[in-house]
């Protein structure tokens, strides 16, 4: 039983007094305690389980929030990387040029077509995103009345200006230029179920 140098003992080796003082039977101090495998294992595993469901928490709160429409109340919908979910729909702001029919044949690469706006907050979502860099929208003439690509009239109070057939976002407006000029064009399609 020698002098006591702070190391653990085993069983063995521990005298009664000791061996009491090991239970919680007594506190002075001096008195050494006896480490359990068994004991040391299954702390040692639930601070394991507590540090991995902290890390499972800690992941599920940094992830990206996807909005669910409250049509689909049952499914996770949510949008390709890089395109924007607003609404139940995806908006991709290009970074390539084309004229609009090739803004329109790029967009249906991509299983969208060039942007449909179907209300005014979401208009007002790419006049902010766009800034004052001009895009193509899925917006165009047909005879005196404007169409989207979807065939549905547009009916926003939101004035077109000018005489030509397809129409672009520029600086907080919506303008018509010519088809054949070459710009950044936004494609959109609905949210998908993830």
């Amino acid at each position: 039983m020698g002098g006591h140098n702070g190391s653990f003992t085993s069983g063995a080796e521990a005298g009664p007094g000791e061996a009491m003082a090991e239970l919680g039977g007594g506190s002075s101090p001096g008195k050494r305690f006896r480490s359990h495998p068994v004991g040391t294992a299954v702390l040692i595993l639930l601070l394991l389980v507590l540090v991995l469901a902290l890390g499972a928490a800690l992941a599920v709160l940094a992830a990206p929030q996807i909005p669910v429409t409250p049509a689909t109340p049952l499914l996770v919908l949510g949008c390709p990387f890089d395109w924007v979910g607003y609404r139940g729909f995806c908006f991709y702001l290009s970074r390539d040029y084309g004229t609009w029919e090739q803004a329109q044949e790029r967009c249906s690469e991509l299983n969208a077509s060039l942007a449909i706006v179907k209300d005014e907050d979401s208009m007002g979502l790419l006049f902010r995103l766009c800034g004052n860099v001009n895009f193509w929208l899925g917006l165009h003439r047909q005879g005196e009345h404007l169409q989207w690509v979807d065939n549905s009239s547009y009916s926003f109070r939101d004035r077109v200006h000018g005489d030509s057939e397809c129409v672009y976002l520029a600086d907080r407006r919506l303008m018509t230029g010519n088809c054949a000029n070459e710009q950044l064009y936004i494609c959109s399609k609905a949210q998908a179920p993830l």
